[in-house]
Formats: C-alpha cells, sequence, structure tokens
C-alpha cells in the first residue's frame, strides 16, 4: 500500500517507520526532518530493538510526494492539533488522490474539521496510546511497549486499514464509535499535563502531592460531567482502562484513588515528561492546551455546563506560553495553583 505520512514527528515517524517494513511509505514535513532521513534514514529505538529505516521518501513539498508517488490508499494526518486547518488546505488540492485520512491526533474536533473538508466517509479516527519521544531530529523512541493503536470509522469500513496498522507490531484495537474512543484518550491526556506544565515539575512529583491530585480530580471530573451531558460514554483503550478510572471518580474516596493512580500515572509515561510542559519548556508559544482543556471548557460552555478548574487551567498554561506571567514564580507553588483552580 501507498502511505503517505503527513507530519512525521513523534507519532508519524514512529507509526512511517514501522509500516515502511511492508508498504511504501512517503513522509511529508519540514526540511531539518526531510534532510536527516535523506541522509542516515530514520532511527527507530524501541525497548528491545534499534533499527534504522532507509526505505523512506521524505519531501518538504506535497507537489514533490504526489509527484514521485501519484496515489496514496491512506494518508496519515499528523500534524500537532493546532495546525490541522492550515495543514488541511494544501492538501485539499490532492483530495481526489487519497483514498483514505487517518487522524490519530490529539483532541475531539479534528475528525470534524477533515470530514468537512474531505467528506466524512473518507475520515478514520484513531489514537496512539504508546509514549513516544523525538530524542532528536531523525531519531524516534517508544518509551513504553504494550499499549497500543484504537481505530474507528466516522463513517464506513476500516478493516483492511486495521490490518494495515497491525504491521507496526503494536496491538490494534476497533471501535464502534470514534467519539468514545477519542473523549476517552482526551481524559487520558488531560491526566498530569497541564498540572504539570504550570508547576514546572515532573508528574510522579505533582500526583504525589494531595492537593495536586485534587485539581486532577475535579478538573477529570469536569471533563466526565462534559461527556455525559453529550451521552459519550468512556470506553477502554489499550493498556488503558478509561471506564474503571471514570468510574472511581465517581465513587471512590479521593486517598484511595491518589494511592491507586499515582503509580500508574508516574509509570505510564516511561520517561516521557507531558506534553504541555514539553512544549513550555522549550520556548514555544503554541501548545494544544486548546485542544485539551479547553475541548472541556469549549463543550462545557456550548451545553451550560460550568469548568472552573479547567478554564483556570487552559488561562494559566496560556499565560506561561504568552509570557504574561514568570515560569519561575509557579514553580512548585502548588498553593497559588490552589488558590487559581479553586480547589
Amino acid at each position: 500500500m501507498n502511505i503517505l505520512i503527513i507530519g512525521a514527528g513523534a507519532i508519524g515517524g514512529f507509526i512511517g517507520g514501522k509500516l515502511a517494513a511492508q508498504h511504501n511509505v512517503t513522509l511529508f514535513d519540514r526540511a531539518p526532518l526531510v534532510d536527516a532521513v535523506r541522509a542516515r534514514g530514520l532511527r527507530l529505538i524501541e525497548p528491545e530493538t534499534e533499527t534504522t529505516v532507509t526505505n523512506l521518501a521524505a519531501f518538504t513539498s506535497l507537489e514533490e510526494a504526489f509527484a514521485h508517488t501519484p496515489r496514496f490508499e491512506l494518508a496519515l494526518f499528523c500534524v500537532k492539533s493546532y495546525d490541522t486547518l492550515a495543514a488541511i488546505q494544501p492538501l485539499c488540492l490532492y483530495a481526489d488522490r487519497i483514498d483514505r485520512i487517518l487522524t490519530p491526533q490529539n483532541g475531539v474536533n479534528n475528525e470534524e474539521l477533515l470530514g468537512t473538508a474531505f467528506g466524512r466517509t473518507k475520515v478514520i479516527s484513531g489514537t496512539v496510546l504508546n509514549p513516544i519521544a523525538v530524542p532528536e531530529i531523525g531519531v524516534v523512541r517508544l518509551e513504553k511497549a504494550g499499549r497500543g493503536i484504537g481505530l474507528a470509522p466516522v463513517e464506513g469500513s476500516i478493516d483492511s486499514y486495521a490490518e494495515v496498522l497491525r504491521s507496526t507490531q503494536l496491538p490494534v484495537r476497533v471501535y464502534a464509535d470514534y467519539r468514545a474512543m477519542k473523549w476517552s484518550k482526551l481524559i487520558l491526556n488531560l491526566i498530569g499535563n497541564a498540572t504539570s506544565a504550570i508547576l514546572d515539575l515532573p508528574t510522579r512529583e505533582t500526583f504525589a502531592d494531595p492537593r495536586v491530585f485534587k485539581i486532577e480530580a475535579a478538573m477529570l471530573r469536569e471533563a466526565l460531567a462534559v461527556m455525559r451531558a453529550q451521552s459519550i460514554g468512556t470506553v477502554d483503550l489499550p493498556g488503558s482502562p478509561v471506564r474503571l478510572l471514570a468510574c472511581g471518580l465517581r465513587y471512590a474516596p479521593s486517598f484511595l484513588l491518589q494511592r491507586i493512580l499515582q503509580p500508574r500515572v508516574a509509570g505510564g509515561r516511561g520517561d516521557k515528561p507531558p506534553s504541555l510542559l514539553v512544549d513550555l519548556r522549550s520556548g514555544k508559544t503554541l501548545s494544544e492546551i486548546d485542544e485539551l482543556n479547553g475541548a472541556i471548557v469549549r463543550a462545557g460552555r456550548a451545553l451550560g455546563l460550568q469548568t472552573p478548574v479547567n478554564t483556570a487551567l487552559v488561562n494559566s498554561v496560556h499565560d506561561l506560553l504568552e509570557g504574561k506571567t514568570d515560569r519561575a514564580q509557579w514553580r512548585g507553588n502548588v498553593d497559588r495553583l490552589v488558590e487559581l483552580t479553586g480547589t
């Protein structure tokens, strides 16, 4: 199968590199990554193996990519969610030369954006549960094995594409309801993300503090309330019992829930810090906060539900990204975060 990877970062790079063992894979990305792949191949580091993939085509323009391969049976749309609209525009010129588009992106709105641009029957919803990092350009590292990939049709059948993804050697599970799958992944993406970014601390430290855990629990309860109001249920994702988490947040006492979750959260990411913390530490002015906690705030507003904790977290991360707040004043300042979130 001819496969196009749009955005060959952590997810796109790893999946593209693994698929290249059995398929014709083309990467579309910026010049530094393309130059590295052309010069040295793409290096994949896994817990027990390390390989260099040298049979990848790589281009900095879609025109070059489609000149090299006139038609793709599958395109993986792997850009950051805040870049989705910008990436859709040039791809529309080649819409009739792509059979299906898979979005394994974070957030819960990319399927709708892609469906509007290319037609809902063309879109496949996906999620990757494994933590994957990019230690340097041209190198992708799988931080933790197991877990796997979730897939769901927006409309139509995806059976043949599920088989293609299984060639990555990651477990693949197919879901009937893409919204339940993506909102359940959103719940996981929220955990230990914004609080760690604001406090500039690793998740294992923030989750060890009962005050931060109380903020986390309140944040997640707001998210679950928004899901219930939309009649969206939780589903267990590969290696991640989201339904049990939702049940615990509803019925378990906080001290017990913290004791259960702390080791799982600390170990679940491997050595990879949460994405929002990575963005702040690297000096970025954009992050996926609007696609994570911001999605809860927007949906809550549309439903008439209050989401004060998520709202406070979104505003705080934006202030840090935009330089309105000094990161040093926030570092480890749990009392300030408690006051801000009202918990």
